[in-house]
C-alpha cells in the first residue's frame, strides 16, 4: 500500500514527534529487493524509492550523569551554554531539558538552520545584526 503525504503527516504526528519529545531519535527500517542484483549505490534517489517501512523505532543517547552539573558549572561561572545539534528539534529540546540548558517553561527558542537563516537575513541574504541580536539571546 503506498505511503502517502497523509499517511507521512499523520506518522510524524501520531509516532516521531511523541518519540522526539522524549529525547528520543527515530530511524525509520525500510527495505526493498532488488531483482538485477546489486543497487545502484551511485544514485541514492534511486535506491530510496519503492521501500517497504518496516517500523519507526526510537533510541535514547542517554545525557551522561556528570552533563547537567557541568552546565550548572558553567552557569554559576557566567557562561551561557548553547547547543548545536543535528537531531529532530523536538529532540534537541527534550535533551537541552535534561541536559540543564534550559529549563521546562522557560522563554527560549529551538530552530532549525533555515528557520535562524530566515530570521536574521534581509531581502538580499545579509546577515543584519540588528535581527541577530533579537534571536540569539533566546536561542
Amino acid at each position: 500500500m503506498p505511503f502517502k503525504n497523509k499517511d507521512r503527516y499523520e506518522t510524524v504526528r501520531t509516532v516521531i514527534e511523541p518519540m522526539a519529545c522524549e529525547g528520543l531519535r527515530t530511524l525509520c527500517i525500510a527495505y526493498r529487493d532488488f531483482d538485477d542484483g546489486e543497487p545502484p549505490w551511485d544514485n541514492e534517489s534511486e535506491i530510496l524509492t519503492e521501500l517497504t517501512g518496516i517500523a519507526v523505532v526510537g533510541i535514547e543517547d542517554p545525557v551522561r550523569p556528570e552533563v547537567p552539573e557541568a552546565i550548572a558549572k558553567c552557569r554559576r561561572a557566567g557562561i551561557t551554554v548553547r547547543m548545536v545539534t543535528g537531531d529532530n528539534v523536538n529532540t534537541a529540546r527534550a535533551i537541552a531539558i535534561k541536559c540543564g540548558i534550559v529549563t521546562a517553561g522557560d522563554d527560549f527558542l529551538c530552530l532549525e538552520g533555515k528557520e535562524f537563516n530566515r530570521l536574521i537575513r534581509n531581502e538580499k541574504g545579509e546577515v543584519e545584526q540588528e535581527k541577530l541580536d533579537r534571536i540569539w539571546p533566546k536561542l
